[in-house]
């Protein structure tokens, strides 16, 4: 099978970049070809399909005199990007692909690329990584506000100019609410056969939006579980580590550090409200934390195999966060925030706790519960593992996909729309 592979970055910018990469690896371990479109960019990973891609355009390093003079282009990019309509339609003569399957699209490449799928008879499912289809700052929260917020659900677009929701940006909060109208107008995310999320949270602000629950498919994401091999055995910390930023909910964190001064906690990361952090910290004599900073590759696999458990305290809406996957990889336990998707991946009791967002006595006492019981942790570290292995291994993840791509293709031959539930009848017995 030949799948052609979208996203608008061809490098790790994030987590959606990083499931992209995932899933080419997996179908080409299988016999798959894998063809990918993207946006030219100086970080992109070497391929001989570069040419193929869109150019580059950055509009955080545009400077503000710039975007002015190019609004125009800048505003028919976002909407509908003729000229990527004209590289792929030759990247798809080319090479004939089987499926289309797309991720973050929006802004650099535009769902105009949508029409020219279909004029080509492709079907196409999209992964959502984050809650674009509904909210068009992408994450159904104000960050200049630090509060969640989904007055755009029913698709009254004007709250995204009146709460300033895109870069706290009168200019590009107005953009991307023009953008909302036009594309519902347009029906344009009607073109899409199938709508895979990685968490049922997602899916069902999907369906408050208005699309349709037979074309909301849920199947977790997948992660190399080689990477983050199996280490129940730990040391005396726990860690928290990610995006040092205020949703992120690490103030409450400490606070809760305060009534726990037995406990060691590492923070690995960085952000902009490291600087906040760190000050409260040392106010409040709190010894018992450590900021270690930006840490990877190597480096950060083995502080986690070396750890207790693993704290996830969002305040927004995580959709379905890798932190958690590769913890369980690793086999250590995780406390969550009962926020979007992570409720789904951590089974109170079994693998991990759940506690309110911002409740900080709550988490105080699972850390000590945790903290206190060899014997817990090592229980739930079993558990972990035993999860990942079912639900995030490659070899789980590609029987899913392979099954929604073959049954697309059925679905477009036949010349009806492939039901999800029905899609998930075909994996049971496949299974």
């Amino acid at each position: 099978m030949k799948i052609l592979m979208v996203d608008k970055y061809y490098f790790i910018k994030g987590g959606a970049e990083r499931y992209f990469f995932e899933l080419i690896k997996v179908l080409e371990e299988n016999g798959h070809t894998v063809v990918p479109f993207s946006m030219q960019h100086p970080e992109n990973f070497e391929t001989p399909y570069e040419d193929d891609f869109v150019e580059n355009i950055d509009f955080n390093k545009m400077p503000l005199m710039q975007k002015v003079l190019r609004m125009p282009e800048i505003a028919g990019r976002v909407i509908y990007y003729r000229k990527a309509q004209k590289k792929l339609a030759a990247l798809i003569e080319r090479e004939k692909p089987d499926i289309a399957h797309v991720h973050m699209i929006d802004h650099q490449l535009s769902p105009s690329i949508l029409a020219t799928f279909k004029e080509f008879g492709i079907p196409i499912v999209q992964t959502c990584h984050q809650y674009k289809l509904v909210c068009p700052s992408y994450r159904l929260f104000l960050m200049h506000k630090n509060e969640i917020c989904e007055r755009c659900l029913n698709g009254n677009y004007m709250h995204a100019f009146i709460q300033k929701c895109h870069k706290n940006s009168y200019a590009a909060s107005a953009l991307v609410a023009l953008e909302g109208y036009i594309h519902r107008m347009m029906k344009i995310h009607d073109l899409i056969d199938i709508f895979h999320v990685p968490s049922h949270f997602l899916g069902e602000k999907l369906i408050e939006g208005g699309f349709d629950a037979s074309r909301v498919w849920h199947s977790f994401y997948t992660i190399n579980m080689k990477d983050y091999p199996y280490h129940p055995e730990y040391e005396n910390y726990f860690i928290y580590f990610g995006r040092l930023s205020e949703e992120k909910g690490i103030m409450t964190l400490l606070n809760a550090m305060k009534v726990q001064p037995q406990a060691q906690l590492k923070i690995l990361g960085d952000g902009p409200f490291a600087p906040a952090l760190k000050k409260y910290a040392e106010q409040n004599q709190l010894n018992n934390v450590e900021f270690c900073g930006n840490v990877g590759g190597e480096k950060l696999v083995n502080l986690v195999q070396n750890c207790r458990f693993v704290v996830v305290p969002s305040e927004w809406y995580d959709n379905s966060p890798l932190v958690i996957y590769e913890s369980f990889s690793m086999g250590k336990p995780v406390i969550v925030s009962t926020m979007g998707g992570m409720p789904e991946l951590v089974d109170h009791g079994e693998n991990g706790y759940h506690f309110k967002a911002g409740d900080e006595k709550t988490l105080a006492d699972l850390i000590n519960k945790l903290w206190g019981d060899k014997e817990l942790c090592m229980q739930m570290s079993v558990k972990a593992r035993a999860k990942a292995e079912a639900e995030f291994s490659p070899e789980v993840h590609y029987k899913k996909i392979i099954a929604l791509y073959r049954s697309l293709i059925m679905s477009q031959q036949s010349g009806l729309r492939l039901d999800a539930a029905a899609l998930d009848e075909i994996i049971a017995v496949g299974a």
